[in-house]
Protein backbone atom coordinates (compact mmCIF):
# COMPACT_ATOMS: atom_id res chain seq x y z
CA UNK A 1 0.00 0.00 0.00
CA UNK A 2 1.17 3.27 -0.97
CA UNK A 3 1.92 5.55 2.13
CA UNK A 4 0.37 8.80 1.59
CA UNK A 5 1.59 11.75 0.42
CA UNK A 6 2.50 15.07 2.70
CA UNK A 7 1.29 17.79 1.12
CA UNK A 8 2.71 20.60 3.46
CA UNK A 9 6.30 18.66 3.00
CA UNK A 10 5.89 18.94 -0.57
CA UNK A 11 4.29 22.54 -0.42
CA UNK A 12 7.35 23.88 1.61
CA UNK A 13 10.03 22.15 -1.08
CA UNK A 14 8.29 24.62 -3.40
CA UNK A 15 8.50 27.19 -1.06
CA UNK A 16 12.25 26.75 -0.88
CA UNK A 17 12.89 26.49 -4.53
CA UNK A 18 10.81 29.55 -5.89
CA UNK A 19 11.26 31.96 -2.83
CA UNK A 20 13.68 34.45 -4.66
CA UNK A 21 11.75 34.38 -8.05
CA UNK A 22 8.18 36.17 -6.32
CA UNK A 23 7.28 38.38 -4.45
CA UNK A 24 5.46 36.12 -1.72
CA UNK A 25 4.52 32.41 -1.93
CA UNK A 26 3.24 31.06 1.50
CA UNK A 27 0.75 28.27 2.45
CA UNK A 28 -2.69 29.54 2.56
CA UNK A 29 -4.80 29.26 5.93
CA UNK A 30 -7.28 27.12 3.67
CA UNK A 31 -7.24 23.82 4.32
CA UNK A 32 -8.25 20.83 1.64
CA UNK A 33 -8.34 17.12 3.33
CA UNK A 34 -5.63 15.95 0.14
CA UNK A 35 -3.51 18.86 -0.85
CA UNK A 36 -2.33 21.72 0.39
CA UNK A 37 -3.12 25.74 -1.00
CA UNK A 38 -0.43 28.24 -1.91
CA UNK A 39 -0.58 31.64 -1.82
CA UNK A 40 1.28 33.32 -4.36
CA UNK A 41 2.33 37.09 -5.51
CA UNK A 42 3.78 37.21 -8.77
CA UNK A 43 6.68 39.84 -9.59
CA UNK A 44 3.89 42.12 -11.36
CA UNK A 45 2.02 41.29 -8.33
CA UNK A 46 -0.55 39.69 -9.33
CA UNK A 47 -1.95 37.68 -6.43
CA UNK A 48 -3.22 33.97 -6.87
CA UNK A 49 -4.37 31.14 -4.65
CA UNK A 50 -2.74 27.54 -5.87
CA UNK A 51 -4.28 24.77 -4.68
CA UNK A 52 -1.24 21.43 -5.10
CA UNK A 53 -3.06 18.17 -4.85
CA UNK A 54 -2.72 14.57 -6.87
CA UNK A 55 -3.59 16.44 -10.19
CA UNK A 56 -1.01 18.70 -9.92
CA UNK A 57 -1.02 22.84 -9.59
CA UNK A 58 -3.97 24.67 -10.51
CA UNK A 59 -5.02 27.96 -10.13
CA UNK A 60 -8.50 28.63 -7.93
CA UNK A 61 -8.53 31.98 -6.92
CA UNK A 62 -6.90 36.15 -8.29
CA UNK A 63 -6.36 36.05 -4.21
CA UNK A 64 -4.96 35.19 -1.17
CA UNK A 65 -6.98 32.58 0.79
CA UNK A 66 -10.14 31.92 -1.80
CA UNK A 67 -11.11 29.21 -3.59
CA UNK A 68 -13.66 30.18 -6.10
CA UNK A 69 -12.42 27.46 -8.73
CA UNK A 70 -11.01 29.73 -10.84
CA UNK A 71 -9.79 27.09 -13.32
CA UNK A 72 -10.21 24.10 -13.67
CA UNK A 73 -6.75 23.58 -15.56
CA UNK A 74 -3.99 21.94 -13.67
CA UNK A 75 -0.17 22.46 -14.20
CA UNK A 76 2.19 19.06 -13.52
CA UNK A 77 5.08 21.42 -12.27
CA UNK A 78 5.27 24.84 -10.17
CA UNK A 79 7.80 25.87 -13.12
CA UNK A 80 4.99 25.45 -15.84
CA UNK A 81 2.42 27.27 -13.54
CA UNK A 82 4.67 29.91 -12.62
CA UNK A 83 5.85 30.15 -16.48
CA UNK A 84 2.86 30.61 -17.29
CA UNK A 85 0.81 33.23 -15.16
CA UNK A 86 4.47 35.69 -14.84
CA UNK A 87 6.92 36.56 -17.53
CA UNK A 88 8.75 38.38 -14.68
CA UNK A 89 9.46 35.14 -13.22
CA UNK A 90 10.93 33.48 -16.32
CA UNK A 91 12.63 36.77 -16.62
CA UNK A 92 14.45 36.13 -12.91
CA UNK A 93 14.43 32.22 -13.46
CA UNK A 94 16.79 32.82 -16.79
CA UNK A 95 18.78 35.21 -15.15
CA UNK A 96 19.87 32.91 -12.13
CA UNK A 97 20.37 30.05 -14.38
CA UNK A 98 23.22 32.56 -16.38
CA UNK A 99 24.44 33.13 -12.76
CA UNK A 100 24.76 29.36 -12.28
CA UNK A 101 26.21 28.37 -15.53
CA UNK A 102 28.92 31.30 -15.46
CA UNK A 103 29.76 30.54 -11.87
CA UNK A 104 30.45 26.83 -13.00
CA UNK A 105 32.33 27.84 -16.05
CA UNK A 106 34.48 30.14 -14.06
CA UNK A 107 34.63 26.72 -11.67
CA UNK A 108 36.28 24.59 -14.98
CA UNK A 109 38.68 27.74 -16.01
CA UNK A 110 40.20 28.23 -12.89
CA UNK A 111 41.82 24.59 -12.85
Amino acid sequence: MEKPLDWYAEAKSVIDSEISLLNHISISSLTVSDGVYLNIETIENQRFCVLLNKHGFRVVAKAFDQDTNYSQFSYETHFALLSNISKGYCQRFNELIAVKLNEVAGSCTDN
